[in-house]
């Protein structure tokens, strides 16, 4: 008898957290989607136009952004993976990719803040290597780049059709916060400046 009371503990603690996160969704959707807006405004934003630190500066941002989008996407589903889990797998997959070209402009720009120190330990030829090997991985970072657009550009018609399927399915008080909530997540996301 005392196993059923858990039983039915443990059913009303999980039918509360669908009930918060059902409440939630439209904040939750209205974060999701500021925060992946504005990953992808900074992104194709001319990156090339900035300096190798100021890029890295806004990679970061625009990871953090994404990790925003993917927390808030897994907190709307947490109950049925399907539904989520094709939109998660391409923002992890966005978020890997534009984690690997901050990864190359950071060791960019690593290099040339140890060249001094390195070319006194190897020696003073490692200062040419260093200026392929930089040829190199700007070369890769804008490949990377110009892959990841094509990437967004593609995934923007499904990203359009899932979030008007959402959107659809809200009643008109749940669409007034939906808006709300998406119009201050977006100010607030838009403050950074590179």
């Amino acid at each position: 008898m005392i196993q059923l009371v858990k039983k039915k503990d443990k059913a009303n603690i999980k039918k509360s957290q669908n009930h918060l996160t059902g409440m939630n969704t439209p904040a939750l959707t209205a974060r999701h989607d500021a925060a992946y807006d504005q990953a992808v405004n900074l992104f194709i934003d001319n990156l090339f136009s900035y300096t190798d630190e100021q890029r890295s500066h806004i990679y970061k941002h625009i990871l953090n952004l994404l990790e925003t989008a993917i927390q808030s996407k897994k907190s709307i589903f947490a109950t049925s993976d399907s539904i989520a889990g094709p939109i998660v797998q391409y923002l992890m997959l966005l978020k890997d990719t534009i984690q690997a070209a901050y990864a190359l402009v950071t060791h960019e720009m690593f290099l040339f803040q140890e060249e001094k120190q390195l070319s006194n330990f190897i020696g003073s030829e490692i200062s040419s290597q260093f200026r392929s090997t930089d040829e190199i991985f700007a070369n890769s970072e804008l490949n990377i780049c110009h892959s990841t657009n094509e990437l967004i550009e593609m995934a923007e018609p499904a990203i359009h059709r899932h979030r008007e399927s959402i959107i659809k399915t809200f009643q008109q008080e749940d669409l007034l916060r939906y808006e709300k909530a998406f119009s201050e997540f977006s100010e607030l996301y838009k403050k950074f400046k590179p």
